[in-house]
């Protein structure tokens, strides 16, 4: 089952947190990131360390979940990593490594803990406000929580393209950087045309119920604000101010 699991799927475990309103987790996310992106110093990031095991613990989601979904994002921690080394500076190398570690990780668990369609309409609520000054608030948030929700999608459809096209003789991992650009290409088109058809069934779908935007929009699970969700954004602020004045 962990196979399966992919970068932007929903996790539902029961947890605190995954009951926590979406708005709340929102304010919660950006509090975190804003805090760890001035981190200037190890004791601060092993401070965000602890903060993220808490977190992973109180979600019960497996670690083993967690990096398989942060995979992709293994890449950019790399180049960065050598980026550094390149230019001789070995700590600030591991650290903006480790720093970025766990930020990716942070933003993992937003939508492993929350429903697309539940941060589509937290996102909703919160950029209401710019519609006073032409900002397209609900098309914006409509289109994350489609792209979040697609995304696990389009991940095991390539997995299906690419198992296909090795049972068929490609060879995908041999060769040289150009050669396995070249021999990804079988993958590629027939993944575009499964992308741009999802594309036209969802505009179709949409236009046959009458979408015209989010004028009168109803929801089937209207967002009710709690005292937990007071209280998470109140910690997020404490442990923010706390290791940030270390």
């Amino acid at each position: 089952m962990n196979s399966l699991i992919n970068f932007g799927q929903y996790i539902p475990t029961g947890s605190v947190i995954h009951k926590l309103d979406p708005r709340a987790k929102l304010f919660a996310f950006l509090i975190i990131i804003t805090s760890i992106f001035p981190a200037k110093n190890l004791l601060q990031v092993s401070l965000w360390i602890a903060v993220l095991i808490s977190l992973v613990y109180v979600t019960k989601i497996s670690w083993r979940i967690i990096l398989r979904v942060a995979r992709p994002v293994f890449f950019l921690i790399a180049f960065t990593c050598l980026f550094n080394i390149f230019y001789g500076e070995l700590y600030r190398a591991l650290f903006t490594s480790l720093r970025l570690f766990v930020l990716m990780i942070f933003a993992i668990m937003l939508p492993l803990t929350t429903a697309p369609l539940e941060l589509s309409d937290g996102l909703d609520t919160l950029l209401r406000p710019l519609s006073a000054i032409g900002f397209p608030a609900h098309e914006s948030s409509m289109m994350i929580g489609m792209a979040l929700r697609f995304i696990p999608l389009l991940m095991q459809e390539t997995d299906k393209i690419i198992r296909a096209q090795i049972s068929r003789g490609a060879r995908l991992d041999q060769g040289n950087l150009f050669q396995r650009v070249k021999a990804f290409f079988p993958v590629l088109i027939p993944l575009f045309i499964i992308i741009f058809r999802r594309a036209d069934e969802i505009a179709t779908a949409m236009e046959a119920r009458g979408y015209d935007g989010g004028d009168g929009r109803t929801r089937r699970k209207p967002l009710i604000w709690k005292f937990t969700d007071t209280l998470a954004i109140l910690i997020a602020i404490i442990l923010a101010g706390v290791i940030f004045m270390l």
